[in-house]
């Protein structure tokens, strides 16, 4: 077998691999999470190729050893290194396979070019479970002239205190034992990306329209600036009208790096809306060059159009076009770097061979059930820096 033949044998071997794993992601977690996954896989497979590396920045040995890890957590085999049990705060008497500083960091990254808050929020990182950060609540500052011999007057910086604390988020699903057997570099680009995936999806959801429990989100705070729109549904929205407002309540020295985020069907609603003869946004809202180049293509999500040349990013934890309603928040403009994410560090994987997965007991099905941790905190720091949208009475 010469060496192209070799090559696409590898490649037809990882594709069936991929559409094993994605059938039974669809019976443990949806259709959806297991396509969505599949296509980061794909995305870092091609990455390999193109430029060598894949965005989780890990070598071929250090998936390997990864997936050898897992699997010999999966079947029971001797683990070197165990998770501390002081870092499991709701139950100290089981300990876990902590992953390596190298894995978590790959998972994160992943997370980082899929998610909107942990590509755009700034990060702090947490040695403890609680950080207090500084919120500056007050107005701009500006000094002032000094008379001839008088003294200046003293500025009161109006600082509150934004607290992050930190709580544990979980994934757990279920790998069949067949597909635990061989440590590869296709298993750990699976384990990876549902890591990467799940974490990212659950911070964008709690950081827009988290209510409390455990994070507030930006669609929910009331020190958040609303605009009421004249319209009483989302597509009564003035594309220009009511988004020349939203910029106009946000602070002007955090402009730079804002963006409009909402549900893609409101946005597919916007960017249609039409003139007399012509549609209102300039190439139906298509992002620009400009701002296309602010985000590079393995770097975060990638914006889905622009408006009075700020990006538009689109997420599903937005109110979707058809839950509109009177008096209901469903658009965020701002800058997401005023929002901060706080970042434990640790992350863990740990093992069951029993209990209800999915409605399904595992220890009679040849399964494992594998449950990812990690611990983390979200929290709002400068409410100026945010407007949102909401329609009228």
């Amino acid at each position: 077998m010469n060496e192209q033949q070799l090559k696409q044998l590898e490649e037809k071997l990882a594709k069936a691999f991929d559409s094993v794993m994605e059938e039974k992601l669809k019976n443990v977690l949806s259709p959806m999470v297991a396509a969505e996954t599949k296509s980061i896989v794909e995305k870092m497979r091609l990455e390999r190729a193109l430029f060598g590396q894949d965005r989780s920045g890990l070598t071929d040995d250090t998936k390997i050893a990864f997936a050898k890890a897992v699997k010999a957590a999966a079947f029971g085999d001797r683990i070197d290194t165990k998770a501390n049990e002081a870092l499991i705060g709701d139950q100290d008497n089981r300990g876990g396979y902590l992953v390596s500083t190298e894995v978590a960091s790959a998972i994160q990254r992943i997370a980082a070019s899929v998610g909107l808050v942990m590509s755009q929020a700034q990060r702090w990182p947490m040695s403890t479970d609680e950080l207090d950060i500084p919120a500056y609540t007050g107005s701009f500052l500006e000094g002032e002239y000094l008379g001839v011999d008088a003294g200046g007057s003293d500025t009161a910086l109006t600082f509150n205190q934004a607290r992050l604390i930190t709580k544990t988020w979980q994934l757990s699903f279920v790998v069949g034992k067949a597909l635990m057997q061989d440590a590869s570099v296709n298993l750990a680009d699976w384990l990876l990306a549902l890591g990467g995936e799940a974490l990212a999806n659950m911070i964008d959801k709690q950081a827009f329209n988290g209510t409390g429990a455990p994070f507030l989100g930006l669609l929910n705070d009331s020190d958040v600036n609303v605009t009421t729109i004249t319209g009483t549904t989302f597509a009564l929205y003035k594309v220009i009208d009511d988004s020349s407002t939203l910029i106009g309540s946000v602070e002007e020295s955090v402009l730079n790096g804002a963006g409009f985020y909402m549900h893609r069907t409101v946005w597919a609603s916007l960017r249609s809306q039409k003139g007399t003869n012509e549609y209102i946004l300039p190439y139906s809202g298509a992002a620009s060059n400009n701002v296309l180049a602010q985000f590079p293509a393995a770097g975060g999500v990638r914006p889905a159009g622009e408006i009075l040349g700020y990006p538009v990013f689109t997420s599903r934890h937005f109110p979707a076009l058809s839950a509109t309603g009177t008096a209901t928040k469903f658009i965020v403009f701002g800058n997401l770097k005023a929002f901060a994410y706080g970042d434990k560090g640790e992350m863990e994987v740990e093992e069951f061979r029993s209990g209800s997965f999915g409605g399904k007991e595992i220890a009679k099905a040849q399964q494992r059930g594998l449950v990812y941790s990690h611990r983390h905190a979200l929290v709002n720091t400068l409410s100026a820096a945010f407007a949102v949208a909401k329609t009228g009475t």
